[in-house]
Order: structure tokens, then C-alpha cells, then sequence
């Protein structure tokens, strides 16, 4: 019998467990690498012997799609592209086929380089067409490249230090509160759901570990976002099951921040192990 080839692991789910292991001083003991069924993401021992063992589940409450999108889109722009000289940040749509755009949307990019050109969008940004005037024929098959790559915009950033690389972002909606009472309410809507329910089920076997919940925000949470950056700790208590011991809930346009929660309420927990990268992912 072929044996089964173990499942890569996402960098959330790498983000999260080292978040865990230096807060509360664990290392990994065994992962999920799908030769069982049933088994937790990690499971984590103490260093010295002394510590909790923890059972991880890692999760998000972003839309299955979007993640689809941005496992693509991470994996395929996760370095310099041959032939482009500028750094580009590139607004795809959830709708983008990111292998099939891959090449085409390149030809587009070092074609704007070519001609001087270092922005060039759908949402109205300009060219150098005239106020009142039709677009060149150019500029208008730019666009409808565009369109049929569903993308929505690109802008060269200028810079020294340029790679030729591609950053991908997107645009999602999302209020930005000053406080941290949206909190709490994420995740009881989080634990109510099947998705939640499944994890809470998965982790309720570990009898003899600490069953630990580790949820991200989905990028359109900005209240969670700006909540972990100002530093808001949430008053209230989510609703969690007996057989949860901690949730942890991070953003990852938060860097070095990541709400935990236990029986005694929220904390916010530093974490330095992780290594600020560039995030272009917009939003607003």
C-alpha cells in the first residue's frame, strides 16, 4: 500500500504554534501530519518537564475561498519573478485563478516597466489620458487585461532595494472600533459553528492534555486588529466548553500581539519569536 504523503503545514498554523511554545515555554512533541484520523494540529510538551502538555487546535475564521486564495497567491509569490526589475503590489479579487493569471500578468507588468508606466487600476487611478478625453487603445487593452485576470489594480514601488517581486493584497470591509468588545462575541460565533464544534470535539479526546484553541481574525476583523495593537483587553468572557482550557485569538496584521484567554479572562501575551515580514494586505 503508497503511503500517504504528509500534509505541508500553513504558515498560520506555524505563527500559532510558535506563539504558544514561547508564551507558555513548550516545544513540539508530534503534529498532525495526517497519517491518523482524529489527531490535533500539535501537540506541544514542556521544555523542562515541569509545564502544561497541550493539545493545539488551529483555526480561522476567515472564508474557506479567501484562505484557498492566499495559500495560492503566498505560495506562488513567495520570491523574486524572472524578468521583472520593480517590486509590484497587485490587488486580486477572490474570483483570481492565481497559476492560470500567473505568466499573462507578468507579460502586463514588465510591459509597464517598459513604457514608464507605474500604476494602473480599474478603480479610476489615473493615466496619463487628458481630463475629459477617452484613454489611449493602450491603456484601455491594460485594462481589459485586467478585468480578464480579475485583477484589480498593480503600482510599482520605487526603491533602491527592488527585487522583482509581486506582493499580493486585497481589499475587505471592516470597521475598526477603540475598544475590545467585538472580542468575546467573535469567538462564541466561532465556538457556535460546525467548525468550531469540530475542533472543541477533536481536542475534548486529549484527556490528559490541555486542550488550547488558537483562532486568527479574518483580515475584514480591523477591530481586532486595531484592539491588539492599542493594547484593549476585553472585559467580558466568551461562553467556552469545560473541555477548552485556553483560547488564544491573534490577527495576523497584528505582529508581536495575541489575546489569551483562560478562566481568570483575557490577557494579551507578547510574542517576539515571530519575524516581521511585509504585509500589503490592504484593507479598508
Amino acid at each position: 500500500m503508497k503511503q500517504k504523503r504528509a500534509v505541508e503545514l500553513a504558515p498560520d498554523e506555524l505563527r500559532a504554534e510558535a506563539a504558544v511554545n514561547e508564551v507558555l515555554g513548550t516545544c513540539r512533541f508530534d503534529y498532525d501530519d495526517q497519517a491518523e484520523p482524529g489527531k490535533a494540529d500539535f501537540l506541544l510538551d514542556p521544555f523542562d518537564g515541569a509545564g502544561p502538555k497541550v493539545a493545539l487546535e488551529v483555526s480561522s475564521m476567515t472564508d474557506p475561498g479567501r484562505q484557498g486564495l492566499w495559500k495560492g497567491l503566498d505560495r506562488h509569490y513567495d520570491g523574486p519573478v524572472p524578468g521583472l526589475k520593480g517590486d509590484w503590489l497587485v490587488q486580486f479579487t477572490p474570483g483570481v485563478h492565481v497559476r492560470k493569471s500567473a505568466t499573462p500578468l507578468v507579460e502586463l507588468l514588465q510591459h509597464l516597466e517598459r513604457e514608464g508606466v507605474d500604476r494602473i487600476g480599474r478603480d479610476g487611478w489615473p493615466d496619463n489620458t487628458p481630463p475629459g478625453e477617452f484613454p489611449t487603445p493602450e491603456h484601455a487593452e491594460n485594462l481589459r487585461t485586467l478585468y480578464t485576470l480579475k485583477i484589480v489594480s498593480a503600482q510599482r514601488v520605487r526603491s533602491d532595494r527592488a527585487s522583482g517581486r509581486i506582493f499580493p493584497f486585497e481589499v475587505t470591509g471592516g470597521i475598526a472600533r477603540h475598544t475590545a468588545d467585538t472580542i468575546s462575541p467573535y469567538i462564541d460565533a466561532f465556538l457556535g459553528s460546525d467548525q468550531g464544534a469540530n475542533k472543541v470535539k477533536k481536542l475534548a479526546r486529549y484527556t490528559d492534555r490541555e486542550g488550547h484553541l488558537f483562532v486568527w481574525a479574518d483580515r475584514g476583523q480591523l477591530d481586532v486588529t486595531m484592539a491588539l495593537r492599542q493594547g484593549f483587553v476585553p472585559v467580558d468572557s466568551p461562553d467556552v466548553p469545560d473541555s477548552l482550557h485556553t483560547v488564544w485569538f491573534g490577527s495576523l496584521n497584528a505582529d508581536q500581539a495575541v489575546y489569551r484567554w483562560t478562566r481568570s479572562g483575557w490577557t494579551i501575551a507578547v510574542v517576539t519569536s515571530w519575524v516581521p515580514t511585509l504585509d500589503v494586505r490592504v484593507e479598508g
